[in-house]
């Protein structure tokens, strides 16, 4: 049950991160036509790549803690026995308390910029909406920390 339900959020967080990819490239070939094709900038187009970059990179960090596919170092490759089991251990609870952090404070963060109103410069978006991504993406990213730990 909880293998689909693994599989489910993947995919939902896999099809976010197209989606995010695809409008970073579709919006920057269109800036570029328009600014040197057209002359005629696109004044939302920064912003719109702002906005799918920065979900990009953080719903993306959070598939590649399911995949395994952040950068690691192999300093203790050669450690065997109990050494290795405690490295894992403290490995698994200082990104744990890492990304917990990005979750207290990214909740902070969204629900300052909500009390304030401020939105984007062209578009009518509060900035709340952008900041999202971090408590959003870091959720994912413990409950994919920790289902490592089941499989």
């Amino acid at each position: 049950m909880l293998n689909k339900i693994d599989t489910l959020i993947y995919r939902l967080v896999e099809v976010i991160v197209a989606i995010t990819l695809s409008t970073t490239v579709v919006v920057t070939f269109l800036q570029v036509l328009f600014r040197k094709v057209i002359q005629q900038p696109l004044s939302w187009s920064q912003e719109v790549l702002m906005i799918s970059f920065v979900y990009s990179i953080l719903f993306g960090a959070a598939l590649l803690i399911y995949n395994s596919g952040h950068l690691t170092v192999d300093l203790f490759e050669e450690a065997k026995g109990l050494t290795i089991k405690v490295l894992k251990v403290l490995e698994f609870v200082l990104v744990g308390f890492t990304i917990i952090f990005l979750v207290l404070y990214g909740v902070q963060l969204v629900q300052n910029n909500l009390d304030s109103g401020q939105t984007l410069g062209f578009l009518d978006i509060q900035k709340a909406y952008v900041y999202l991504a971090l408590p959003i993406s870091a959720v994912l990213m413990f409950y994919f920390h920790v289902r490592k730990v089941f499989k």
